[in-house]
C-alpha cells in the first residue's frame, strides 16, 4: 500500500511539473536601440607663401650676392581636428661653394620664434605648445631668404630651388592621460608622434 501511494504521490508530482512549466512565464524587457551617430574628422593643412608669389618669384629670375628674396611659408590648419605642424625645406645649400643660401626674419638672420628647428625640420611650436587648432594659420617660418654673398659672375647659368614642403599629424590622442598633457608635448615628443604616425 505505501508503494502504491509513493507511486500515486510521483505521477501526481510529475503532473504538476507538466502541467507548471507549460504555463512557466520569465518577466522580459528590452529597450529601443540607441543610433551613436558620429562624424570623422581629419587633418587638412594648406602651404602658401603670400610674399613669394607677390614678389620674391618677380625678383628671383635675376638674383644678384647678397640679395633678399621675399618668401614667406605659412601653415594654416583647414581641416577640422588640431594637429602638429613641421616644415622641410630643402636647396639651402644648392649654390655649392658660392655659400649657403640664409633664412631671415625681420630683417634679421634666422626663423620665427613660433618655430623651432629639430633634426632638419622645422616644428611649429607656438607659446610653448606645437598645437594648432583647427581654423589657425601659423606666423611665416621666415619671411626672406638671402642669397650668398659668395655668388659669382660664371655661377649666372645655375639654376637654384629652394623648396618647402609642410606635414601634419593629429594631435588628439597623442599623449595621454589628458588634453593638458598633449599641449605640453616638447618637440622631441612631437617629432616621435610624427614617427610614430608613420611619417
Amino acid at each position: 500500500m505505501k508503494k502504491k501511494i509513493v507511486a500515486i504521490a510521483l505521477v501526481a508530482c510529475l503532473a504538476l511539473t507538466v502541467i507548471a512549466g507549460a504555463t512557466l512565464a520569465y518577466f522580459t524587457d528590452k529597450t529601443e536601440v540607441k543610433e551613436n551617430v558620429f562624424t570623422v574628422g581629419n587633418v587638412d593643412i594648406t602651404l602658401t607663401e603670400p610674399k613669394w608669389d607677390g614678389e620674391g618669384s618677380k625678383d628671383a629670375p635675376q638674383v644678384y650676392p647678397g640679395e633678399k628674396l621675399a618668401k614667406d611659408p605659412t601653415v594654416e590648419n583647414v581641416g577640422a581636428n588640431p594637429c602638429f605642424v613641421r616644415i622641410k625645406v630643402t636647396g639651402l645649400d644648392c649654390l655649392g661653394d658660392a655659400g649657403m643660401i640664409t633664412l631671415r626674419t625681420d630683417y634679421a638672420e634666422g626663423i620665427s620664434a613660433e618655430w623651432v628647428e629639430y633634426e632638419g625640420y622645422y616644428y611649429y611650436f607656438k607659446d610653448e605648445c606645437g598645437v594648432l587648432a583647427a581654423g589657425e594659420t601659423t606666423d611665416a617660418l621666415f619671411d626672406q631668404i638671402m642669397i650668398p654673398t659668395g655668388l659669382k659672375n660664371g655661377d649666372a647659368q645655375t639654376q637654384f630651388h629652394v623648396d618647402v614642403y609642410a606635414e601634419a599629424v593629429q594631435a588628439q590622442g597623442a599623449k595621454d592621460p589628458n588634453w593638458a598633457a598633449v599641449q605640453g608635448m616638447t618637440v622631441a615628443e612631437i617629432a616621435a608622434w610624427f614617427a610614430t604616425c608613420g611619417m
